[in-house]
C-alpha cells in the first residue's frame, strides 16, 4: 500500500465551482491496492480518531471529497472480478474507470446499457451519485446495478442487493459516499452494439411544439440547445446492426470546431463580441443534418475539448417546456452584454423514474439541463450560475411531489420564487 505523506501548504485537491474554491491538504493520502489495505486504513482512522473521505479520479466539481485527515484515493482497485457473459453481469471493483469499463467489456463482447456524456469518472463514483445517461425509458445508471460488497466504518464487509440489506442497497447507490467504501460491484450489462445517431437541426419553438414526440423517438434522445441562435440541435440514437460509419471531419471538426471557436472565446476575454461570435459559430457548424453509426460509448460520450465550468439541475419532466421558456427569456436578457452569454449548447436529457432513495428521479420521469461556461473567461462567466439555479429550482419546487427529495440549496435559492 502506498502512502503519501503531504507537506505543509501544499494543496493536493482544489475545484472551482460558481467562483468558490475547494482546497483541502489531507494528513495523508493513502492508495490501498486490495481490499485488506482498505481495511487496515480504517482500522488506522479508528484508533487516530480520522475520518476518511473516498476519491476516484476527482471529477465531481464539489468539495465531495475534501478533507484535512485521511484520503483514500480508489487508483489501484480498478480490476475486473468475473464476467459471466450468458447472464450478461460482470463484478467488478469499485475504482476502475468508465473507459477502462469499456475497454474491458468489449474483449468479451459486452457493453454497458447507458452511459453519460463523459466516460473519466470510476464506477463507484458514478453510481453513488447516481449519475445518467439520456433516454426516456433508461433509469439513471445506479439502476444498472444488480448488488454490492460494502465496506462500512467498523471494518465489516457487507453484501448489499435489492433482495439482501435493500435499506443499505438503496442508500448507497446514491449516498454520495455516506454508506461506506464500495468495494465490489456487479453490474448488468448488454451484448455489445452499435449505435445509429440521427442529428438534425430545429428552431426553438419547433422543438418545444413537439417535444413529447421527439423524446419517444428513439430509444436515447437529447438536446443542444445554441441560446445565441435560437436553435435546438436533436440527437436521437438507436440500436443497429448497421456496419460502423463514425463520420466526421478534420476541418469542420477539429480545426473550426475546436481550434477556432477555443481562439474565439479566448479573445472573448479582451473582445467581448467575440462570444457572440464564437455561439455563432459553432451553430452553424452543426446546422446541418447528420448521421453516424459507431461502439455504443462513442455515441453515447461527447468529446469535451476545452477547460470549462459546469453545472447541472434536475427538473421533473412534466415542468420542462415552462422551465426552457423561463430560461429562453432570461438568456435573451442577457444577450445585450456578449460577456454574459452561455458559451456552449446547453445539453438537455431524460431519464426514467426510479425507486432509488436520493436520485433526483426518484419515482419521477426526469429532465436534466447542464449549462457549461468556458473556463478561461473569469469576470462575468458565473453571472448565469445563480439565475439560472433560482428557475430550475422554482420549476422543481412549484409541481414537486411530496415525497421526492429537495436539496437545502434548493429551498435557499428559489426563495425569491416562491
Amino acid at each position: 500500500m502506498r502512502v503519501i505523506k503531504m507537506q505543509k501548504n501544499i494543496f493536493v485537491y482544489k475545484v472551482d465551482r460558481k467562483n468558490e474554491t475547494f482546497i483541502c491538504t489531507p494528513l495523508a493520502i493513502f492508495e490501498p491496492r486490495n481490499e485488506y489495505h482498505c481495511e487496515l486504513i480504517l482500522e488506522l482512522a479508528r484508533r487516530e480518531g480520522k475520518v476518511v473521505r473516498v476519491a476516484g479520479v476527482g471529477h465531481s466539481p464539489s468539495d465531495l471529497a475534501c478533507t484535512n485527515e485521511f484520503m483514500l484515493r480508489t487508483t489501484h482497485l480498478n480490476r475486473v472480478l468475473t464476467v459471466d457473459k450468458q447472464k450478461r453481469r460482470v463484478v467488478v471493483q469499485g475504482g476502475i474507470t468508465l473507459h477502462q469499463l469499456h475497454a474491458s467489456l468489449a474483449q468479451h463482447g459486452l457493453a454497458m446499457i447507458n452511459l453519460g456524456s463523459i466516460s473519466d469518472q470510476t464506477l463507484a463514483g458514478i453510481v453513488t451519485t447516481a449519475s445518467h445517461g439520456t433516454g426516456i425509458d433508461y433509469g439513471v445508471m445506479s439502476t444498472q446495478v444488480i448488488s454490492m460488497i460494502v465496506l462500512l466504518a467498523d471494518g465489516s464487509r457487507v453484501y448489499c442487493s435489492r433482495n439482501e440489506q435493500p435499506d443499505l442497497f438503496l442508500a448507497t447507490v446514491c449516498g454520495l459516499g455516506s454508506t461506506g467504501l464500495i468495494l465490489n460491484i456487479e453490474l448488468a450489462v448488454e451484448s455489445s452494439f452499435h449505435l445509429k445517431e440521427v442529428l438534425e437541426s430545429r428552431s426553438f419553438e419547433d422543438t418545444l411544439s413537439n417535444l413529447k414526440q421527439l423524446v419517444h423517438s428513439s430509444e436515447h434522445t437529447r438536446f443542444f440547445w445554441f441560446p445565441a441562435t435560437d436553435m435546438m440541435r436533436v440527437s436521437m440514437s438507436n440500436r443497429t446492426h448497421e456496419t460502423k460509419r463514425p463520420g466526421g471531419s478534420w476541418f469542420y471538426d477539429s480545426f473550426m470546431g475546436y481550434h477556432l471557436v477555443q481562439l474565439l472565446l479566448f479573445l472573448g476575454i479582451f473582445f467581448r463580441t467575440c462570444n457572440t461570435w464564437a455561439g455563432l459559430l459553432a451553430s452553424w457548424l452543426v446546422s446541418s443534418a447528420s448521421s453516424r453509426v459507431d461502439d455504443s460509448y462513442r455515441v453515447f460520450n461527447v468529446e469535451c475539448r476545452y477547460l470549462q465550468h459546469t453545472t447541472e439541475w434536475a427538473i421533473p419532466y412534466e415542468n420542462v417546456e415552462p422551465c426552457l421558456r423561463r430560461l429562453r427569456k432570461y438568456f435573451h436578457e442577457i444577450l445585450v452584454d456578449p460577456r454574459e452569454r452561455p458559451h456552449f449548447p446547453i445539453e438537455i436529457r431524460f431519464s426514467a423514474p426510479d425507486d432509488i432513495w436520493l436520485s433526483p428521479s426518484y419515482n419521477q420521469q426526469t429532465c436534466w439541463i447542464g449549462i457549461v461556461q468556458y473556463k478561461k473567461l473569469f469576470e462575468g462567466s458565473f453571472e448565469l450560475y445563480i439565475p439560472t439555479s433560482k428557475i430550475s429550482c422554482k420549476c422543481y419546487r412549484k409541481w414537486i411531489r411530496r415525497d421526492c427529495f429537495v436539496t437545502s440549496t434548493c429551498n435557499a435559492i428559489s426563495s425569491d420564487y416562491l
